[in-house]
């Protein structure tokens, strides 16, 4: 080989090194490129969802609260239609006093004193 050819090869050979260095390097600044990106969509995600969570537990909290007062609003008129109910198989008075009240019967001679509702805010 002349010393042409071989000074050529080297100039050839030498790109090919920069070539090969520079796409190693390359290869390095996307893979940590890709790992920063990565990392950053890893902590705004969370922080991201964070409101959305904070409003679904106020929802739930409103919704426990609802149903709680719907259960005591349920209990209480399960404790009264028992109440009543035991009144009526003990006392038949009762019973009686129920059915004139409901049906606006009255005895004769009796004086019956009817009591509009109280509205309020209305005077």
């Amino acid at each position: 080989m002349s010393r042409k050819e071989t000074d050529k090869l080297r100039k050839l050979y030498v790109r090919h090194q920069r070539l090969r260095n520079r796409n190693a390097q390359m290869n390095t600044v996307n893979r940590l490129a890709f790992c920063l990106l990565v990392i950053a969509l890893c902590a705004i995600l969370p922080v991201t969802a964070l409101p959305s969570l904070s409003q679904s537990d106020e929802l739930e909290e409103s919704y426990n609260t609802v149903w709680q007062e719907k259960l005591r609003i349920a209990a209480e008129a399960k404790d009264s239609a028992d109440r009543e109910h035991r009144a009526i198989q003990q006392d038949p008075r009762y019973l009686e006093i129920k059915a004139r009240e409901r049906l606006k019967w009255s005895k004769p001679g009796e004086r019956i004193l009817v009591f509009p509702e109280y509205v309020s805010g209305v005077k």
